[in-house]
């Protein structure tokens, strides 16, 4: 959901405008993580961040949810998240019928053992990604500000995907906040210092009827 120098993100907030979504808020909170100890786990090496067995938690003991937003209720919806050998497959729909500008489809997966991870020393983020539907996927990494969390203004970097299963080498440098954060938006290497979590999202701006499926594999952090 890059909306660079659209500001209908930050209007809705102001406005109050923005429907609420049983998953999240349009704003693109994830649903709350468990409670995450203080202290950040140290450096140590390249670091597993998650692998898939089941669609409650990472092999790694991470939290996984999914979540759906949009500028209008109902115009995304997200499906019940599944695995399918180790791809953690994540499945919905937009729907135009509110004309919402914008809106998305995500998943949320958290820090190793729910701890947050210092992760400054890291230089690149490795992912593997696919996408029947969408020919970009947002990724983005979180920090543990729930302010930030909830106007989606931690960095962030829309890959480009194809529909088989790859493995994308993602510099940190590359992430960054969205245009319309300001002042608001958080750099990446701040947010290196205490990361609590990696957030894929399928995004429609403006929304139109499509399916969503996308899948998401082995995530690490790598020097």
């Amino acid at each position: 959901m890059k909306f660079g120098p659209i500001l209908v993100p930050a209007a809705c907030a102001l406005l109050g405008a923005c429907a609420q979504f049983p998953f999240s808020s349009p704003a693109e909170p994830p649903p709350k993580p468990p409670a995450v100890s203080p202290t950040p786990q140290a450096d140590s090496g390249d670091r597993s961040w998650a692998t898939f067995k089941t669609t409650s938690r990472t092999v790694e003991g991470g939290s996984i949810a999914g979540f759906a937003f949009s500028e209008k209720q109902g115009d995304a919806m997200a499906s019940p998240l599944a695995v399918q050998g180790d791809v953690l497959t994540v499945t919905g729909q937009f729907f135009a019928k509110g004309a919402s500008q914008w809106g998305g489809v995500a998943v949320n997966i958290g820090a190793p053992k729910s701890i947050p991870v210092k992760a400054g020393d890291y230089k690149f983020l490795t992912i593997r990604l696919s996408s029947a539907n969408s020919p970009r996927l947002r990724v983005r990494v979180v920090g543990p500000d729930e302010a930030a969390q909830k106007t989606g203004c931690y960095p962030m970097v829309l890959q480009a995907v194809k529909p088989e299963m790859a493995e994308y080498r993602i510099p940190m440098e590359r992430f960054a906040p969205e245009g319309y954060c300001g002042t608001k938006g958080i750099a990446i290497k701040p947010t290196l210092q205490s990361v609590t979590a990696i957030e894929v999202t399928d995004v429609a701006s403006p929304v139109r009827d499509r399916p969503v499926s996308f899948g998401v594999g082995a995530i690490a952090l790598a020097r």
